[in-house]
């Protein structure tokens, strides 16, 4: 089951109707025009191509959380994915491209915004008892380890760290004339090691991470300059207009392979953020039992979170309590009354609600501005 079917959802769902091991889809969302027309084009594609599923739409708002639950029920899914957001990246973009690298650093203050509905979703599912795995698109670096101490963790994310990994197997695979598939690469990080994201000064990334590159069995990281494989971005350098076509159909490519490995239990090594409510990235596998942290040798899953809970930072989050609550950093907190017009130091989760709809207007009048 499928749960928003905005831009980047609507690219899950024309890969998903292509991929073997999955005979039902079921999209879902609370508005009706665009994602049941998506939803028939995606069916009638990929019935060109000679796939046979039944590809359906239902109506849902996740907010309400009793007929969610009795939807979930009904369907009873292997695994859920959530594309739900309140304000999508796409609106978002042109935001950063006129105040510059500061609004990254205040990407806590608009994190209600990817936290509620997803956090509707995990009632819901809660709710009706079941226990399908589900996929949280929307900043599951930090939305991901919210949920998880609320008791409604997803068990996975997708795309940001796993994007960089991507374009260095690709690097990589080209440097050393190898196809892409035999470059492992495992890659500790917040979601602001990206571009689009790092607090970047001179040529270092500012973020803080542990890269190891191996082709087979043998170790190459010495081969390369890891900051220049990080910050040498193909996709970050995109404009907000290209967003639809360039960038999320890889951030899709990454949610659909997850979805891929634990549908069809292929113990896949990859990267991913938020697993088992986890703050940041990792390296993990995926299979039909879950998903494990694969650690390079040498690094515990302590220091690994370390490394993740200094990116968060760089986010505007200085600490994820154990209630969930978040709290802000010294610089976020004063981006958020320059950028927002109002100031919270903690972002509550039982006072989220309140929090999206104020983050929601205020960020809304920040877009209208610049779009």
């Amino acid at each position: 089951m499928m749960f928003g079917l905005g831009d980047l959802g609507g690219w899950v769902l024309e890969f998903l109707a292509r991929t073997d091991g999955i005979g039902t889809i079921i999209t879902c969302d609370a508005r009706e025009d665009w994602p049941r027309l998506k939803t028939e084009c995606a069916a009638v594609g990929a019935g060109m191509e000679g796939y046979t599923k039944t590809i359906k739409f239902e109506k849902c708002d996740v907010t309400d959380i009793d007929a969610t639950a009795e939807l979930l029920k009904k369907y009873n899914p292997d695994m859920i994915y959530s594309g739900m957001t309140l304000t999508g990246w796409l609106e978002m973009r042109v935001v950063p491209h006129a105040v510059g690298p500061k609004f990254y650093r205040a990407t806590a203050c608009h994190m209600p915004l990817q936290l509620l509905l997803v956090s509707k979703l995990m009632k819901a599912r809660k709710k009706a008892g079941i226990t399908a795995p589900v996929l949280n698109n929307s900043f599951p670096d930090g939305v991901n380890p919210v949920l998880a101490r609320n008791g409604l963790g997803p068990l996975i994310g997708g795309g940001n760290l796993d994007l960089i990994a991507g374009e260095i197997r690709r690097k990589v695979s080209l440097s050393e004339n190898v196809p892409m598939r035999d470059v492992i690469v495992y890659f500790i990080a917040d979601h602001a090691v990206v571009p689009q994201g790092a607090y970047v000064k001179g040529s270092k990334v500012q973020a803080p991470y542990i890269l190891k590159i191996m082709v087979g069995d043998k170790d190459i990281t010495k081969k390369f300059d890891t900051n220049a494989l990080i910050l040498d971005s193909l996709l970050m350098g995109t404009l907000p207009s290209q967003t639809s076509h360039i960038n999320h159909p890889v951030v899709a490519a990454s949610s659909v392979k997850n979805i891929k490995a634990f549908i069809n239990d292929t113990n896949e090594l990859t990267c991913a953020p938020g697993p088992n409510g986890l703050p940041g990235g990792y390296t993990v596998r995926i299979g039909a039992k879950g998903v494990k942290v694969e650690l390079p040798e040498g690094v515990t899953l302590d220091q690994a979170v370390k490394i993740n809970r200094e990116g968060l930072k760089l986010e505007g989050i200085e600490e994820i309590k154990d209630d969930g609550t978040v709290v802000l950093t010294d610089e976020a907190y004063k981006l958020q009354k320059e950028l927002y017009g109002f100031t919270r130091r903690e972002l509550r989760f039982a006072d989220m609600d309140d929090i999206a709809k104020e983050t929601r207007t205020a960020l809304k009048k920040l877009i209208d501005k610049y779009s």
